[in-house]
């Protein structure tokens, strides 16, 4: 599962040269439709998945309309344009990780995160269960299939872990399969199941462990969007937050819309699949379910500083208070 939303800084002026031409009058975010629902749009980061699982459930069970939302629901995919399209107007909200939103604030993008769904990173490599490999200090030798530049990998990089590792751009399960000298990049809640399916059990080692922990499937929109929607955002957090409630309480009816909603050979046993490796990633500890979205100053302020020791950014240029915005959550909070 190999994704990517970075886009060059001139397509990022590009899009701030053009702001607000995508969408004409009667288009305009927060117009009502026949119901008396205020229209948005929600452009997700990849594919429909597990990992979209709340927002999905807050549509198919009426929540966004228990808060007056009218919530379009936009597929991504590879590369897909989140930035572009928060940038120009076209969408109102939109799913990013959080080491996203900081290239993009890199990429003079003011797009900041509303809340955090997934806490702990689902990032992993697989490597093969039979392998004597058992930390990310053990690769030496291997094949890593893995995007070039991803973050995740900078920071391996750092570490020293990817010493005498060769490593390839990412091809999928495959690849993997064949060849039981190699590992692979993946998120634990896909390609595992794809690797166990096709007879070949992988050991997961999550990047979460070597420190890298960035929050995942972040609600994100513009600040100036924040700013003159105050009202209609917090809305938005609070619906989706109940989303991903109801999704862990039951996901079946969801996953089914999800399943229509996916034209890219997603089974029914992988959204399954996905929800039950999810929910321990999302509901913590730290993080009860009532609380579930919440983000912290330290863990977005921790991701700025490791941004800024692998050269991704300028930390005397951005700081963490300028792409998260968590008030939204405490009235969520005050409304539960």
């Amino acid at each position: 599962m190999k994704r990517s939303l970075y886009l060059p800084s001139f397509a990022i002026a590009l899009c701030l040269s053009i702001l607000g031409c995508g969408k004409d009058k009667s288009q305009e975010d927060g117009a009502s439709n026949e119901s008396g629902l205020q229209k948005v749009t929600l452009m997700l980061n990849w594919f429909p998945e597990a990992e979209h699982g709340g927002f999905y459930a807050a549509k198919v069970h009426g929540i966004f309309e228990e808060y007056g939302l009218d919530v379009e629901i936009r597929p991504g995919g590879p590369n897909a344009p989140v930035a572009q399209e928060l940038m120009t107007g076209r969408v109102e909200f939109a799913i990013a990780n959080a080491d996203d939103v900081l290239i993009f604030r890199e990429q003079e993008a003011p797009i900041m995160a509303l809340m955090a769904p997934i806490q702990d990173t689902p990032r992993c490599i697989l490597v093969h269960k039979d392998s004597s490999v058992q930390t990310l200090s053990d690769l030496k030798g291997l094949t890593l299939q893995a995007g070039n530049g991803r973050p995740f990998l900078e920071f391996m990089k750092s570490k020293g872990l990817l010493e005498g590792v060769k490593v390839v751009p990412y091809t999928g399960v495959p690849n993997f399969v064949a060849d039981k000298n190699s590992a692979m990049q993946g998120y634990n809640f896909s390609e595992p199941l794809l690797a166990r399916q096709a007879d070949s059990p992988a050991r997961l080692l999550m990047v979460s462990e070597i420190g890298f922990n960035p929050y995942a499937s972040c609600l994100v929109t513009t600040e100036s969007y924040i700013d003159e929607h105050k009202e209609l955002v917090g809305r938005m957090v609070q619906a989706s937050r109940k989303g991903w409630q109801k999704y862990f309480e039951n996901p079946e009816e969801t996953n089914k819309v999800i399943l229509d909603a996916n034209q890219q050979g997603m089974t029914a046993e992988a959204l399954v699949f996905g929800a039950e490796e999810l929910k321990p990633l999302c509901v913590t500890e730290e993080v009860p379910i009532e609380k579930l979205g919440a983000m912290q100053q330290e863990r977005w302020n921790t991701l700025v500083e490791q941004f800024s020791a692998l050269g991704l950014l300028d930390s005397s240029k951005i700081s963490a208070d300028q792409v998260f915005n968590a008030e939204f959550l405490q009235e969520a909070e005050l409304v539960n």
